[in-house]
């Protein structure tokens, strides 16, 4: 059995517990000194975060008051489309320029219903009231979706025609003197022609020559006047919804006589199954085709082939089997009063670039497969009821089989 400890063992240890416990009550007050201090630091620290969150705030609020301010005030339209193509919001510039518009419209509908031509992001949009728009694109970054810009141009694209057309009746008088040289000598000729058609001992035979002569030198200035004509003009109204095929036909048509008397085979060949609807003015395009056979006839081409097809625009190449374009000529052979013929104008392929632009197409050069010229030309799509079925704008649709329509005139 232990001995029972003493009173002064017992007071000993009672003295060490008691030291234990003032030095664990000293590090426990220290330890809440400490956690005050901290305490008292990030609540300092949270009402100065809090303060800037406001401020924050408070200018995020002034920037979205001054930007929806300015959206209101804007003059071009903007219109944020979500992942669906759908309408999310739009300013009032936007209903000014398309009309009613709500939210959740599908906005390659709205395109279809209110504009004449489709566009994608970069591209003019022509709407049925006769405005022309440019239209930009920017996709969103946190959400899937874009927004579109839209801006009316057709005061300034009405200007600069006006400018385009002072410049080009500019240049125009710079060579009358020419164009009135080249006139008078066809003219003196016809007049020729006429004084021996006015005798009365001609027989049958010549005045038959005499009579083709004189159509020739006729129709030669007619063409000349023609060019001169369309080549002031430049873009005019009397715009319409075209069938290129059915124009193809009327084209084909019209030059029999002149094919037959050059010798020369046109090829048509159309791919396009009557879905090549354009914007534009038939007699323009008319003009077009003709300068083009006219310069593969000049160039000494025996077949000349148009073909056209439909892809997400409409293609139009016209080849030929003649002399072909210089490599050195390729980016010339399109200026106004150019031309490599000692009687020619300059004006024929100038008129047929001119109208391209006019029609919002596009055209280049390049050598056939046959070794002569090819032109190859793009338009513009006008859409159609039946393009609704194609819920995207711009989709590239795959072509049916094609069927090929040959003409041979010779």
């Amino acid at each position: 059995m232990s001995p029972k400890p003493s009173l002064a063992d017992r007071q000993h240890a009672l003295e060490s517990a008691f030291k234990l416990f003032n030095q664990l009550s000293e590090e426990l007050t220290g330890s809440y000194q400490q956690l005050q201090t901290q305490v008292l630091e990030l609540s300092q620290e949270l009402a100065a975060a809090r303060s800037e969150r406001m401020v924050q705030l408070t200018e995020k609020e002034r920037l979205a008051d001054r930007l929806e301010r300015l959206l209101e005030t804007l003059p071009a339209a903007v219109i944020v489309l979500d992942g669906n193509e759908r309408i999310r919001e739009f300013n009032p510039a936007a209903e000014q320029l398309l009309g009613k518009l709500q939210i959740l419209d599908h906005w390659p509908e709205i395109v279809r219903c209110r504009a004449l031509t489709g566009a994608v992001s970069g591209d003019d949009l022509k709407l049925r009231n006769g405005h022309l728009l440019t239209l930009s694109s920017s996709q969103l970054e946190q959400v899937p979706g874009r927004i579109l810009v839209l801006l009316d141009v057709t005061e300034t694209r009405r200007l600069q025609e006006r400018l385009n057309r002072r410049e080009r009746l500019t240049a125009m008088g710079e060579m009358s003197a020419q164009l009135a040289h080249q006139m008078r000598t066809p003219l003196s000729t016809a007049l020729l022609y006429v004084s021996h058609l006015a005798s009365d001992d001609l027989n049958p035979q010549k005045r038959q020559k005499f009579t083709a002569k004189l159509r020739n030198r006729l129709q030669y200035m007619e063409r000349q006047i023609h060019d001169i004509l369309m080549f002031a003009r430049g873009a005019d109204a009397g715009e319409a919804r075209l069938s290129l095929s059915s124009l193809l036909e009327s084209f084909a048509a019209s030059v029999d006589q002149e094919l037959q008397e050059s010798q020369v085979r046109l090829l048509i060949d159309d791919q396009s199954q009557g879905r090549a609807s354009m914007i534009g003015r038939e007699d323009a395009l008319q003009g077009l085709l003709t300068n083009l056979l006219e310069n593969a006839i000049q160039q000494g081409a025996s077949e000349v082939r148009v073909s056209l097809r439909v892809t997400t625009e409409i293609e139009l190449d016209v080849s030929d089997d003649g002399r072909g374009i210089p490599d050195d000529l390729h980016q010339r052979i399109f200026d106004p009063f150019f031309t490599t013929r000692s009687g020619g104008t300059g004006l024929g392929l100038a008129v047929v670039q001119n109208l391209v632009l006019n029609h919002g197409g596009e055209i280049v050069t390049d050598r056939s497969d046959t070794g002569g010229a090819l032109f190859h030309l793009r338009f513009p799509l006008a859409l159609r009821k039946s393009d609704l079925q194609n819920p995207v704008m711009g989709e590239r649709r795959a072509l049916p089989e094609q069927i090929q329509i040959s003409r041979s005139l010779s």
